[in-house]
């Protein structure tokens, strides 16, 4: 009886952690690393439980691909309020671009708290030397390369959103000098002529930067 015991002790220490650290390798390689766009998928409960604590190595790069995935979705929709064709559909979004002003600025601040906490996370893990460099691949793909591809797309969005409501702004001041229609406009002053057609020249100028913004995050959004 004694000997049945301690075969069952022995039973239940078996280590897990070697094949446990092969499959968590394997998915990344083949989940993360050699899919194409950006691919950080959920774990079920099943794969948790074949990575073991590795799960929670994973769950750096799935928190962070959470918080930039709600940053490409309000870039998108930032960018469908931005394709402005007249001053009369300006006016009519300038609450919708103000909204989008505030939720963008949002966006940014949590993109950056992400990547630190992302950042602070990896710096107190322990790993063996063999996950060590896929695992460095993956980060870099997942939350580095990431952050860099959003960044100047919060930039070129932000840039255009300022210069749409400050065109907004301005005919709202002058709205008696500003006589505006569905499709074009009067001005009566030429002084305030003068002033608009400068902001709407700043406006236009981000058009170029927003086409690709808009063909990025095309590419970025999930299939």
């Amino acid at each position: 009886m004694w000997l049945l015991v301690a075969s069952l002790v022995l039973a239940g220490c078996v280590n897990k952690e070697p094949e446990q650290r092969v499959a968590f390798m394997a998915w990344l390689q083949a989940k993360v690393l050699d899919t194409p766009g950006a691919a950080v998928p959920p774990l079920d409960e099943a794969q948790r439980d074949a990575f073991g604590d590795y799960a929670e190595h994973y769950d750096i790069l799935a928190d962070f691909d959470t918080v930039a995935a709600s940053v490409v979705d309000r870039l998108a929709r930032t960018l469908e309020h931005e394709e402005l064709h007249s001053l009369a559909q300006l006016q009519a979004r300038h609450d919708d671009l103000l909204a989008d002003r505030q939720a963008l600025s949002e966006a940014r601040t949590s993109l950056d708290k992400a990547l630190r906490q992302a950042q602070a996370e990896r710096a107190e893990l322990e790993q063996p030397a063999d996950l060590q460099p896929v695992y460095a691949q993956a980060y870099e793909r997942a939350v580095n390369h990431s952050a860099a591809q959003l960044d100047p797309l919060l930039a070129v969005t932000a840039a255009a959103l300022d210069d749409a409501l400050r065109v907004a702004d301005f005919v709202a001041r002058h709205r008696e000098q500003i006589v505006i229609d569905a499709e074009s406009a009067s001005v009566r002053d030429p002084s305030v002529q003068q002033e608009l057609n400068r902001l709407l020249e700043a406006l236009n100028g981000h058009a170029s930067a927003i086409d690709q913004a808009q063909r990025s995050l095309r590419a970025l959004a999930p299939a």
